[in-house]
């Protein structure tokens, strides 16, 4: 699309030349390397698509200035404070690990409006920060309900990377497994990058769970996941993911288990109109052969609609309408099982 309205613009371009004239500025924060690099394309996409949505509707061209979230949390941190003390954005939006948001959001002080899109550790929001995504206890208490009543699980363990949010969850999963009656059996926290499926396999083993629940993100928790399939493992024991959406399902191969569940939101699962008209959107703009567009990517084309409504005083643009389009990206769904629970 030469005639789009929305130009994809690197950092250091953009601190170095400032904004185009009379565009929003928005500095999109995603993992294009690393663990979570996966997820990367398809969020770029989204958020473009977001913003030709919102400048179709208000008449504004839109910049989005690319950093990559994958880096060191202080190297991006750097980068985000450079670009807002140095006026290149008016905003920023972030679909990344909540340790680069830490630092982000110390880093550029409140100055600018920050949009952090995926699942989160806080109960409350944060000054300075609109946080879209859900927090543990929302994510988690629910769904671990469900699945008592269902699958009767009742010895847990823990898998997750080691770094703020895991660290949340599995708190909240130990009081919300508590109230059910429920008994944590272990826990192992792995660096990010440095997740040991084979180690975690056998500790899950030697503990005698029969519930999982997986908070590794990206290439840790595929690499999980395939471990599970190879092992032959994956009727021994149910798996809640609390950061597994369609792209990493790909990655994975998909599951015949039966027995693997996200608490993450996926609209390829869920078949509503809005869903729907974003996915017919999303077809219609990127090609059926397009990079998945999962919870991650979703979650950031809400939030730079969010953002850009914030930076420009206007409303987020409006879904595209509906059209049977988006069967030729539903149909790659096809083979894979991924269990939506209630979160």
């Amino acid at each position: 699309m030469d005639s789009s309205p929305v130009s994809l613009v690197l950092a250091l371009e953009a601190t170095l030349r400032g904004r185009a004239a009379g565009a929003v500025a928005v500095g999109l924060l995603t993992p294009l390397s690393g663990v979570m690099g996966i997820v990367g394309s398809a969020v770029v996409n989204c958020a473009r698509l977001a913003a030709e949505q919102f400048a179709e509707r208000t008449g504004r061209p839109v910049e989005l200035v690319l950093v990559d979230a994958g880096d060191r949390p202080a190297a991006v941190a750097a980068q985000a404070r450079s670009l807002v003390l140095g006026g290149a954005v008016d905003g920023l939006v972030g679909a990344h690990t909540s340790d680069v948001r830490s630092s982000v959001a110390q880093a550029v002080e409140g100055r600018v409006p920050y949009v952090f899109t995926p699942p989160h550790e806080f109960a409350r929001p944060q000054p300075a920060s609109v946080l879209t995504g859900v927090d543990p206890v929302g994510q988690l208490r629910q769904a671990l309900g469900r699945l008592a009543r269902r699958e009767g699980a009742r010895r847990w363990f823990l898998v997750g990377n080691d770094y703020v949010w895991p660290r949340h969850v599995h708190r909240a999963a130990v009081a919300i497994l508590r109230d059910l009656g429920h008994e944590v059996v272990g826990e192992r926290l792995s660096p990010l990058g440095g997740h040991e499926p084979a180690a975690a396999l056998d500790a899950i083993a030697a503990a005698g769970a029969d519930g999982v629940l997986v908070s590794l993100v990206g290439r840790d928790g595929v690499r999980f996941h395939r471990a599970v399939a190879e092992a032959g493992v994956g009727e021994d024991f149910l798996r809640l993911c609390t950061a597994l959406d369609e792209s990493c399902l790909y990655a994975v191969g998909g599951d015949d288990s039966g027995r693997l569940y996200t608490a993450m939101p996926t609209f390829l699962a869920m078949q509503d109109d809005e869903h729907l008209r974003l996915l017919e959107a999303y077809t219609a703009r990127f090609g059926p052969d397009a990079p998945v567009p999962g919870a991650y990517a979703e979650g950031c084309y809400r939030g730079t609609g969010v953002v850009l409504g914030l930076c420009a005083g206007v409303p987020g643009a409006a879904l595209a309408a509906p059209s049977a389009g988006a069967a030729a990206v539903l149909a790659r769904a096809e083979g894979t099982e991924l269990r939506v629970v209630g979160g």
